[in-house]
């Protein structure tokens, strides 16, 4: 036969039918049920009041909340968060005070509790490992329209089962986004289209960092492309990330998390809807969401437009005395003392130029950077080229970027 166990409310109508009797002490009954003389009383007085129904278990939740979040208040925290899923307790916070006018709007904990306790926002186990630090070679700016990133977001189908590929920009100091434009490709006229057209707006920046990707950047010289010689034409400079590693763009990365959540997912029907979602999505990024790494600050308050333009007619670059210029052919070749060197069609009629070093190599620019050097070994009566060595980064050779290349000539 098992142990005979009881519960608490067994053991309270016991005490309290035993202290009816009148047969033993309160005193001894709380040496016998081991509790104290307050908690007897408590008892006996509320079955007093109410019979065996009042001696039941209540709840210690207490009767007043004088630090309890208005009601009105908390709905406004749910409106907030439902017109922006991917904002957290700091922009909420900040919209309180700065669009509703709330003096003394709810500490960013309580509002984050707010948000769990209606299911809004669960709680994400940061993964563990690890993150490199950003690249040491990038330019960190100072000012608006130093630096652009520039990326696609990655494509996906829209209703009618047209591929978008949305072409991202934006300023890294300001964190302003000049543009989501929504493409069906990643071809290069329809991207520089686009870059024609936003800088005829907002003028040019001093650098665009991009990744190593088409149309930014190709496997030929200096891992150029048609898009980044343009570029270069323009008086911008071109940085590339390192291969596979997204953290060295990372606010551009975080910016592509949130259009996608918010303006990508469903998909709209059309090009034309799923654009106008794009720029309702921007006007809200710039104008109205506070960015933590500017104070919360919007960045449409940091952002200035540049006041260097766009140079409509792509005027040729001008070298220096000492260079021999030489125009590269529509198919990609230059030649020099009878051998043609294939630069790439990236470079198809532009203007390169060649400089004898002291080393007595030849050296192959395009407006200020060494793209390679032009060298020769004589053996056995017959020149023979030097072993081709790969591509390398020549924007900012001064920040750790490799030997220049020596070019083979063509066949």
């Amino acid at each position: 036969m098992p142990w005979k166990t009881t519960t608490p409310m067994e053991e309270i109508i016991r005490f309290v039918s035993l202290a009816q009797t009148d047969r033993f002490t309160i005193t001894d009954l709380c040496e016998q049920f081991n509790i104290s003389r307050k908690t007897a009383y408590k008892h006996l007085e509320r079955y007093a009041e109410g019979g065996l129904a009042a001696l039941s278990p209540r709840s210690h939740r207490p009767h007043r909340f004088p630090q309890r979040t208005d009601a009105q208040i908390e709905k406004l925290v749910l409106a907030e968060r439902r017109l922006h899923r991917t904002w957290g307790p700091k922009k909420i916070q900040d919209l309180l005070e700065t669009k509703h006018g709330v003096e003394r709007p709810p500490a960013c904990s309580t509002i984050g509790e707010i948000l769990r306790r209606h299911g809004q926002s669960v709680k994400r186990r940061r993964r563990p490992g690890v993150y490199p630090a950003l690249n040491q070679a990038l330019t960190v700016p100072n000012q608006p329209n130093q630096v652009w990133t520039v990326d696609f977001k990655g494509w996906f189908l829209l209703g009618n089962n047209q591929r978008c590929d949305p072409l991202t920009i934006c300023d890294r100091y300001s964190h302003y986004v000049m543009a989501v434009r929504g493409q069906p490709d990643q071809q290069f006229r329809r991207t520089l289209g686009t870059f024609r057209a936003l800088m005829r707006q907002t003028g040019l920046p001093e650098i665009i960092r991009v990744d190593l990707g088409s149309p930014f950047a190709s496997t030929g010289l200096g891992r150029l492309s048609a898009l980044s010689v343009w570029w270069i034409e323009q008086g911008i400079e071109v940085e590339f990330t390192r291969p596979a590693s997204p953290q060295d763009n990372g606010s551009h990365e975080r910016m592509h998390r949130d259009l996608k959540a918010e303006a990508t997912q469903p998909p709209s029907p059309t090009f034309t809807a799923q654009q106008r979602r794009f720029e309702r999505w921007r006007h809200t990024y710039n104008h109205e969401r506070p960015h933590e790494a500017l104070n919360l600050q919007r960045p449409a308050e940091v952002y200035r437009p540049s006041t260097r333009r766009l140079n409509e007619h792509d005027k040729p670059i001008v070298y220096a005395p000492e260079f021999e210029v030489k125009v590269v052919s529509t198919s990609g070749h230059v030649a020099h003392e009878g051998k043609n060197y294939h630069l790439g069609e990236a470079f198809a009629g532009k203007r390169v130029g060649l400089r004898r070093a002291p080393d007595g190599q030849t050296e192959l620019h395009f407006a200020n950077i060494l793209l390679g050097h032009l060298r020769f070994d004589a053996e056995g009566g017959r020149f023979k080229p030097t072993a081709y060595v790969a591509p390398f980064r020549p924007i900012h050779p001064e920040k750790g970027g490799s030997q220049a290349p020596s070019l083979k000539p063509s066949p």
